[in-house]
């Protein structure tokens, strides 16, 4: 430690070895140009939405539990897909025509918004 704080030393503390080269350069004439497509409005949007948006919910930490013991019973494969077929028997059982249609306007409204 004292060799560092000694600014009268001239010693190098490190050995780097001999220079490398690479055995090839890289020249930019030997590069082929690519061809790039047009983006259109409607490409933009697509690409800049991603198809899978993740959201977060919060639940107890029993309920959490509840799903991944399903899902462990490979009742799903994983708790996003579980609780999608929990949403779609709880509708085809308890809820009646009206309140689907109702359903299906709050789902437009919320999908809109993203």
């Amino acid at each position: 430690m004292s060799n560092l704080l000694n600014k009268n030393s001239k010693k190098k503390l490190l050995d780097r070895g001999p220079q490398i080269s690479p055995a090839t350069q890289f020249k930019l004439d030997e590069v082929e140009p690519v061809l790039e497509k047009p983006i259109t409005r409607a490409a933009e949007k697509k690409e800049t939405l991603p198809k899978n948006k993740f959201g977060s919910v919060r639940v107890k930490k029993s309920t959490r539990d509840k799903l991944n013991a399903l899902v462990s019973l490979n009742k799903a494969d994983n708790v996003d897909e579980l609780i999608d077929l929990m949403i779609e028997e709880y509708l085809a059982v308890h809820v009646t025509k009206d309140e689907k249609k109702q359903l299906d306007i709050i789902m437009e409204l919320y999908s809109s918004r993203n």
